[in-house]
């Protein structure tokens, strides 16, 4: 388990108790080396630290071959199948599931042909709140982020990956909000879009890299 693990599932199997909504997929029933049979998909929304470790499969220059790995990396974390037994569902199944998981990015993040809302602040009530440090996170005020912050965005953003686009939404959204990294790690990547989108709005004028989750 990696640092970034860590931070995201600490001492426990799943982090994400928060997030509730999904969507089941069956499958004729499938059996790994270990015994075990598999027949449910179950899908939900992803947090941002889930897509933040799929997304660095991709490495600094995206291909076809890498974009869909980090696809089947992030289905396997959401749905807590291994790998191996997913390599074995149909291809339409799998299309059909990690479309389900990438729409929540995509509803929620800001069309290239829209303009931002640049208002002078922004609140999102998460509910239920997220549980992380010993203590609960609802309430995210944000603001118009000062040249030091965007200095930070940038000086992440321009190591070139789309992990590091991520990472540069994810200390923006730290430095405005006040928010600790490990409760933003948990976010559904739904309201986390919205927060980054309305931050990056000030100086981003339609969206740049497209979404954390690519369609295959």
């Amino acid at each position: 388990m990696d640092t970034l693990e860590q931070e995201l599932y600490g001492s426990q199997s799943s982090e994400n108790e928060e997030i509730k909504l999904a969507c089941s997929f069956v499958t004729a029933p499938i059996h790994t080396k270990d015994g075990r049979e598999w027949i449910e998909l179950t899908c939900r929304e992803p947090s941002v630290g889930e897509c933040l470790l799929a997304t660095r499969t991709i490495g600094k220059r995206p291909t076809l071959e890498t974009v869909y790995a980090s696809e089947i990396a992030l289905l396997c974390r959401v749905t807590g199948w291994p790998q191996t037994a997913v390599d074995q569902i149909p291809t339409r199944t799998l299309d059909a599931a990690v479309a389900y998981i990438s729409h929540f990015e995509d509803d929620a993040r800001r069309k290239p042909d829209e303009e931002p809302d640049c208002q002078d602040t922004f609140h999102l009530a998460l509910t239920p709140p997220i549980t992380a440090v010993n203590r609960e996170w609802q309430d995210m005020d944000l603001r118009e982020p000062t040249v030091a912050e965007r200095r930070r965005f940038k000086s992440q953003e321009q190591r070139g990956s789309m992990a590091d686009f991520l990472e540069a939404e994810i200390n923006l959204l730290t430095d405005v909000s006040g928010w600790q990294r490990a409760a933003v790690l948990k976010m559904p990547i739904s309201q986390f879009a919205k927060a980054s989108d309305y931050l990056t709005g000030f100086f981003i004028a339609g969206q740049k890299t497209g979404n954390v989750s690519l369609p295959i």
